[in-house]
């Protein structure tokens, strides 16, 4: 409750004006997020997104151009420009959701007027980002004395939205979340109206609220694209979405059909009926089915596939699988007689539908008591783990025939280098890893796979690769079984025996010779290649190939991003429009980096032609600005890489680091508030922090590997520690800043601020593609560089004569 010495203080009701509006925007950013990797996939969702933060960008721009008719009314201008966020964060997904506007990701390379209804969606959305930060930047450019107070209010505020964003994610449904987060700006600017038209303002803030509640009696449907699993579902004959959970996890559906069925690769000797299954989508987007258990079944489906092959080779007791979804892996473990089972399961929310409705059809899977159920990362559970497992199984990956790379801007920490070695090091003297993935054409991830175990084993010192290792094709999955010890001559007996009487084919095998295939719709080219990775010349193989099957490693985990930048004019020439479709993730990131850089070069020149082009330390005060953004977005994408994997939850590692670095920014520029910094401090700070980041390109990544063992207190102490400091440190340079730019070039303040608008957005993007080509590591190299530039650029302001004096 708000206190009355609160409405006494204008000063105070500004600060928590200036909190609760930027909570609001952080968390209709995550909101909006949520919400397109629902309908769409999470690429669009950036491309959208980052296309509408530009309205930082643009009110700075605005600023510059008619600063002193804002600041004159500003006592109007911010309770309007607030209340207006929130009525345009009410209605933009709704009216998104208009035939007009509704545009289709599969569309964009074939349909030019998708691309017009996308830039339509994204002007929707720029307008609350839009009105939002420029009250924002109004507030900083009239309270620029006062900007440590202000910008720790932002910062504390935008780190405490996206907590409070995961608290919404998981009490509303996704269509309600846009009005209920919309009522947080209207309350900020109905705190700060003044007598000056408070009656006219008051209203247009209960209309408003009044929308918003009209909204949450009006259902809204999400409209999710034609080409995402649960429409293709929802299109079979009877089907129905049976439960349905919201969560941070994601929008988690499950749908029933008498006719859907699920048998990947079954081999076509199979003579038995196959039931219906209920399947499970998060997002969408197909996750996994539910089984139908029964103790009196005489066989089970998956022994006629190729994912049965370790349990031909021998008789594994205890089991270790990944991504164990509703359960389907792990009753065919059981049913192959393991005596003990641990599923890791990251999805919450799917392990509640197996403990809670689908219990009893799933023969209370969750509930026996060999199985044990582990909702974290699997890199996690391999760090703190000690024991032994005779089978290690990992999720059936792509899909028939190839996928069209949305998932190429994935982490996936599963499939690099690293995480192969751990698990070996968790294998039995006879334990075995089990890979398995649909057979895609042109072969990339068949291909990727072939690689990555071929460099396990090279690494764990085998000296005959073959001797470890076999691999069975079906008419349309491929399954690679790596065994710790050398396979004997019964294990190779028993493969024969499975292959001939399944109708498989052997793809490696030590010792066999070629073979009338059984399955010769595939392209026989590629499986030679397969056989040829395990030879003397697999770099140049993939250094050859036209896509990218390079090792991933945890520096670089992006195991389904297979786009060569180099290769992409050849590819399009010869494939045309269908060559978009091979790689489509990647290319929406370039197009969206390009968009916003001519977008963001527009809204930073602009203003120029008002202040001019010379003179003034322009050159100094872009450089130093645009060093800020780009080093504290590219410093965070990357902590929120590293602690998906330390922390073990992705939703909460990322609202983890979000909030600690935020709010300890905010606490730095309190502290430096209270002070009065010396011009030569603030460039020995900033040289601090470029010092800092680099150290952290050193040590951040074997720090946390080391101590990801430990209980959660301990990694809570480290992640407080290790994201707290820097950031601290991190929230002087940009108020302190502009408290150095007013004292000289005042009419510059608002510029500064819409640089850093524009940057910050450019440097998302532009770390993704960094993180893909380079690596983590090189991300924080780049952190470290543009700080220093920072530091730098600040050297010569002091050269150029600029205030020596302390900052005020």
């Amino acid at each position: 409750m708000i206190s009355p010495y609160t409405y006494k203080n204008p000063t105070l009701r500004l600060t928590l004006s200036v909190a609760l509006l930027s909570a609001s925007i952080v968390a209709y950013e995550i909101q909006l997020m949520h919400f397109f990797t629902i309908v769409q996939w999470h690429h669009f969702a950036s491309m959208v997104i980052s296309i509408a933060l530009l309205g930082f960008g643009a009110s700075g721009t605005l600023l510059s151009l008619f600063r002193k008719q804002m600041v004159k009314n500003a006592e109007v201008m911010l309770p309007t420009a607030m209340i207006s966020t929130g009525l345009f964060m009410s209605l933009g997904i709704r009216l998104s959701r208009m035939e007009f506007l509704l545009f289709d990701s599969y569309l964009l390379f074939v349909d030019p007027t998708q691309f017009l209804r996308l830039m339509g969606t994204c002007f929707l959305f720029f307008l609350s980002f839009l009105t939002g930060s420029l009250a924002l930047g109004l507030i900083f450019v009239k309270r620029v004395s006062q900007i440590g107070v202000f910008y720790f209010a932002d910062m504390t505020g935008s780190g405490l939205g996206g907590a409070f964003a995961i608290f919404l994610l998981w009490q509303i449904e996704p269509a309600d979340l846009p009005w209920v987060i919309a009522l947080m700006p209207v309350l900020a600017g109905l705190m700060i109206i003044r007598k000056k038209s408070r009656y006219l303002l008051a209203g247009y803030g209960v209309i408003v609220i009044g929308s918003c509640i009209l909204q949450s009696t009006e259902p809204l449907n999400l409209k999710q694209s034609q080409f995402k699993g649960i429409s293709y579902a929802l299109n079979l004959p009877e089907a129905k979405v049976e439960e349905q959970i919201s969560s941070p996890y994601g929008l988690v559906q499950v749908v029933s059909s008498p006719v859907q069925r699920y048998a990947p690769g079954l081999s076509l000797n199979y003579q038995e009926q196959i039931g219906p299954s209920r399947v499970i989508f998060n997002n969408g987007n197909w996750y996994t089915v539910i089984p139908n258990v029964d103790a009196k079944d005489s066989h089970h489906v998956l022994d006629y596939t190729t994912m049965a092959l370790p349990y031909a080779l021998g008789d594994p007791e205890r089991v270790l699988i990944f991504h164990a979804g509703a359960g389907l892996e792990v009753s065919h473990a059981l049913f192959n007689k393991a005596l003990h089972v641990d599923a890791i399961e990251p999805n919450a929310s799917v392990t509640e539908l197996i403990k809670g409705p689908y219990a009893q059809i799933t023969d209370s899977l969750h509930y026996k008591p060999q199985v044990h159920y582990y909702n974290t990362t699997p890199r996690t559970f391999l760090k703190q783990s000690d024991e032994l497992f005779d089978l290690i199984q990992l999720p059936l990956s792509g899909a028939f025939g190839g996928t069209v790379g949305l998932n190429a801007l994935h982490e996936e920490n599963l499939f690099t280098k690293e995480a192969l070695y751990e698990m070996w090091q968790k294998l039995s003297p006879e334990g075995m890893i089990v890979f398995s993935s649909y057979i895609d054409l042109p072969p990339r991830i068949t291909l990727k796979y072939a690689a990555l175990i071929a460099e396990l084993l090279e690494s764990v010192g085998t000296e005959e690769p073959l001797e470890h290792l076999v691999a069975v094709r079906s008419w349309a999955t491929l399954s690679y079984v790596v065994k710790k010890s050398p396979l004997t001559e019964k294990e190779l007996s028993a493969l024969r025996h499975f292959c001939d009487e399944l109708g498989f084919d052997r793809v490696l095998m030590n010792g066999s010779e070629t073979e009338e295939a059984n399955n010769t719709l595939q392209n026989d080219h590629a499986f030679e290649l397969i056989r040829q990775m395990f030879g003397p010349n697999r770099d140049h193989l993939i250094e050859v190939n036209d896509f990218n099957i390079s090792i991933p490693t945890d520096n670089r985990p992006y195991f389904y991003q297979f786009l060569r930048l180099k290769n992409l004019v050849r590819q399009w020439e010869t494939l045309g429009e269908r060559a978009a479709l091979f790689e489509l993730g990647y290319l929406i990131l370039l197009v969206t980096l390009l968009q916003v850089l001519i977008l963001g070069f527009v809204l930073i020149l602009v203003p120029l032609f008002k202040l001019g082009f010379k003179g003034g330390h322009k050159t100094q005060v872009l450089t130093y600005f645009s060093g800020l953004g780009l080093g504290y977005m590219f410093f965070e994408i990357v902590l929120i890489k590293y602690f998906v994997r330390f922390l073990g939850h992705p939703i909460y590692a990322v609202a983890t680091v979000i909030s600690i670095m935020l709010v300890s920014s905010g606490l730095g520029s309190l502290f430096a508030s209270r002070m009065k910094l010396p011009f030569k401090k603030l460039s020995m700070a900033t040289g601090l922090i470029s010092i800092m980041i680099f150290g952290y390109s050193l040590v951040l990544s074997p720090l946390l590997d080391q101590t990801v063992g430990w209980p959660l207190w301990g990694r809570l102490l480290i992640t407080v520690f290790t994201i707290g400091v820097p950031a601290f440190f991190m929230g002087m340079p940009f108020p302190l800043g502009l408290q150095l730019v007013h004292s000289k070039h005042q009419s510059q303040v608002p510029w500064a601020w819409g640089i850093n608008g524009c940057v910050s957005v450019i440097s998302t993007l532009l770390a993704a593609i960094i993180a893909v080509e380079l690596g983590f590591k090189a991300v924080l190299l780049w952190a470290a560089a543009a700080y220093l530039l920072s530091a730098i650029s600040l050297r010569w302001l002091n050269r150029d004569g600029l205030s020596n004096k302390g900052i005020s």
